[in-house]
């Protein structure tokens, strides 16, 4: 029976005589201090010093580009050899100098293994090409008695060498492409790059009377080329710029802001800014179009169309608005760069079936010649020697033609149907890992974009010109490849 006349003691006082004594005094959570260890996984920052190498290599990289188009575009085999051996002891300093600030630093190139072990085959595979025509051993071509391997083995030797320094220069941008911040610095840098020397072009071209630093210009009178000697080159080299600034001012364009935007007018900072950089990328539309190169701007205009729709993309996420703004700006740009200096380039185009009509007969005896030796190819760089054995009309026979221009039909000849498909199934394997990086990104998606227009721009203009067998244009295409391949950190904010 309940005693109502006793009353009930509070249910506080009743839980805290239920409880132990000693529950009052134990804490409710606890902690353990610990030391966390240093990850060995690459993810870790690095110390002061391993940056600064890192910083001073990026700087050497964008000194290296800038300076290698200024000796006609570095396409004596002399410079070949030079830059060769100057971006091996580059790489080997780098390697040493890592090893000394940061013995823990595993190398970045290691995620990328299959990637850099197939980029090694070719350099390979000339040395092979090489060995076999001291061999003795003779093969058949065209009816004559060559050796084994390579018609020019020399030539072979030094183009070896020359993709070692091509392969280093690749291996030591992707170790460095590690930070946004310094990805994004190279970018910026190969941007203001070309602007200088687009700039030039236009000095030497319209104030100078057509000047060039190595003497009298004996070939293409009239149009930019720059440091160059080929207008079609100087133009593959423009487009990668051009590309490069679209890219990372859409991305400053579009980068978030910590400032309020309320009460920002058209003459804003920003919009100053802006101005001035999409002037810069006139100028080098501008000297684009004076080059007079048919397919060199068409396939330029068309990467820059292409990265501007994909960066479009990206942020707007409305496939039919970014299709018609990117098409709108291109037919401006198009329409400006044909009112200023297209004048020259409106002519060459309606000659276009006729000059096509003597590179069809090259690209058929270039046809013939890969018939010839289908598996092992006429050795590296040896299509000069090989082709004078079957060079006939209508090709014109009055200057020796040294390239086949079309860098597909040069690699078939000159390695084989298996190894010279190499160059092309890497860039097809590098497209679809921008394509994989780009789709997962959520910033920091400007150089990734950046090295996807430029593998579209050189494989369209590969199809029917050289432009990648220039040692200028070679190492700007193979750093813009690294930074947009390279492998950010996991705690950097570019990283998805």
């Amino acid at each position: 029976m309940i005693n109502f006349d006793k009353p009930r003691p509070p249910a506080t006082h009743t839980r805290q005589a239920a409880a132990p004594p000693s529950a009052a005094r134990r804490p409710t959570l606890v902690f353990d201090e610990r030391t966390l260890q240093p990850s060995n996984s690459g993810q870790a920052g690095l110390t002061g010093k391993g940056r600064a190498v890192n910083d001073g290599a990026a700087w050497f990289v964008l000194a290296s580009i800038a300076l290698a188009p200024i000796p006609m575009a570095s396409v004596w085999p002399v410079f070949w050899l030079v830059w060769s051996l100057i971006m091996c002891l580059a790489l080997a300093a780098y390697m040493i100098a890592m090893q000394i600030v940061e013995p823990q630093r595993p190398l970045a190139c290691t995620q990328a293994w299959r990637f850099i072990l197939a980029g090694l085959a070719l350099p390979g595979f000339a040395l092979v090409q090489f060995l076999l025509s001291l061999t003795g051993m003779t093969t058949g071509f065209a009816g004559f008695t060559l050796p084994a391997g390579s018609v020019a083995p020399d030539a072979t030797l030094m183009a070896a060498m020359r993709m070692f320094g091509v392969f280093a220069l690749f291996v030591l941008v992707f170790e460095i492409s590690t930070r946004a911040e310094r990805v994004s610095l190279i970018a910026w840098g190969l941007f203001f790059i070309v602007l200088l020397h687009a700039f030039w072009a236009l000095l030497a071209l319209i104030f100078l009377d057509d000047f060039v630093l190595w003497g009298e210009k004996l070939a293409y009178q009239g149009v930019a080329t720059g440091t160059f000697v080929n207008r079609n080159s100087f133009a593959a080299f423009l487009g990668m710029g051009l590309v490069a600034g679209v890219c990372m001012i859409l991305q400053r364009a579009h980068r978030p802001q910590t400032r309020t935007s309320r009460g920002q007018t058209w003459l804003s900072e920003k919009n100053i800014e802006l101005a001035l950089l999409w002037l810069m990328v006139f100028i080098i539309a501008l000297t684009l179009v004076a080059t007079q190169s048919r397919m060199g701007v068409l396939s330029s205009f068309l990467a820059a169309w292409v990265a501007y729709l994909v960066m479009a993309l990206k942020w707007q996420n409305q496939a039919i608005k970014a299709v018609f703004r990117a098409s709108v700006i291109a037919v401006v740009a198009v329409v400006a760069g044909a009112l200023t200096m297209g004048a020259g380039l409106s002519e060459r185009a309606l000659f276009a079936v006729a000059d096509g009509d003597n590179r069809t007969a090259l690209y058929l005896q270039a046809i013939g010649m890969i018939a010839e030796a289908p598996l092992l190819g006429v050795g590296i760089d040896g299509f000069r020697a090989a082709f004078e054995l079957v060079h006939q009309p209508p090709v014109s026979t009055a200057f020796v033609w040294d390239l086949a221009h079309s860098t597909y039909l040069t690699w078939w000849i000159e390695a084989g149907l298996i190894m010279g498909s190499v160059p092309m199934l890497l860039l097809a394997a590098a497209f679809v890992s921008l394509v994989r990086t780009i789709r997962r990104r959520r910033t920091h998606y400007a150089v990734p974009v950046l090295g996807l227009a430029v593998i579209l721009q050189m494989a369209l203009h590969s199809l029917i010109d050289f432009s990648l067998e220039i040692q200028a244009n070679l190492m700007m295409f193979v750093v813009i490849l690294a930074i947009a391949l390279g492998r950010l950190r996991r705690s950097d904010p570019g990283r998805a």
